[in-house]
């Protein structure tokens, strides 16, 4: 049977598929299984971003009622582990992009709330889906939504779960950048490579301050902030890299460690 996710590597980003172009890459519970056993594999990696995105012309449309479910008992013990994909994508050390096309709703919208940035395509189209199928949610959307577009207009959207156009979803911030839908994919893989083209070091410290913030007062975040920054700016690697002159894509930064504390 073919996988409904596939993993793919490209350079130093890591690009996951959901894969049912046939049925809008509709959610299964196997997808489900298959995507937290992929993106279990990655946070030990050296990948530095990872893009997720839709075989065809959809993101996911939401969970395909109709079929492709496994027949074993739906219970918490069995299925509890794959709701952590979420928690994957939100917490793992790579920078996560979710690259949408088409329709983007239930399960999938979740997904794509807990990466890091979301980035769409001018047809695509937004929708939490859950109340129209007689379920509560799940995959951390509430949790996602409050935190990107505000608590009251998360509500709306899982209260009221209407269809919501790309450039009303780049309007209140659950997307922040639209490109057209041909070059979607390669834009985002730009981006990707942009990215990927950083010193993992600071990179990966970066997500870190990015994860302390959320849970963490002012004080207590700079304490872990300052303590990272000076970490990264005495690590090895990259004073060796500012003696050498400026990696690709980066301005030159002083050789000095004095000089980049703080403020650098």
């Amino acid at each position: 049977m073919e996988p409904s996710v596939l993993l793919e590597r490209r350079g130093a980003v890591s690009i996951v598929t959901l894969h049912r172009p046939g049925r809008r890459n509709g959610v299964t519970t196997r997808m489900c299984e298959e995507l937290h056993e992929v993106l279990s594999t990655v946070p030990a990696s050296d990948a530095r971003v990872v893009v997720l995105r839709g075989a065809g012309d959809d993101f996911s449309v939401g969970a395909d009622l109709t079929g492709g479910h496994s027949t074993e008992p739906v219970t918490l013990e069995r299925l509890g582990p794959v709701y952590h994909a979420s928690t994957l994508l939100h917490t793992m050390p790579q920078v996560t992009i979710a690259a949408i096309d088409g329709g983007c709703a239930g399960a999938a919208m979740g997904w794509a709330c807990a990466c890091d940035f979301r980035f769409a395509s001018d047809r695509a189209r937004f929708a939490t889906g859950f109340l129209k199928v007689g379920v509560s949610g799940d995959m951390g959307l509430v949790w996602s939504l409050a935190r990107l577009v505000g608590a009251a207009r998360a509500r709306e959207l899982l209260f009221f779960p209407e269809k919501v156009t790309a450039q009303d979803a780049l309007a209140f911030g659950l997307v922040t950048r639209l490109f057209p839908a041909d070059t979607l994919h390669d834009e985002v893989l730009a981006l990707a490579d942009e990215l990927a083209g950083h010193h993992p070091f600071p990179l990966r410290m970066m997500k870190a301050n990015v994860l302390s913030a959320e849970r963490m007062d002012l004080a207590e975040y700079i304490e872990v902030e300052s303590a990272r920054h000076l970490h990264v700016a005495a690590s090895p690697s990259l004073l060796a890299g500012r003696s050498s002159g400026p990696a690709t894509g980066t301005r030159q930064a002083p050789a000095q460690l004095g000089d980049r504390a703080p403020g650098a």
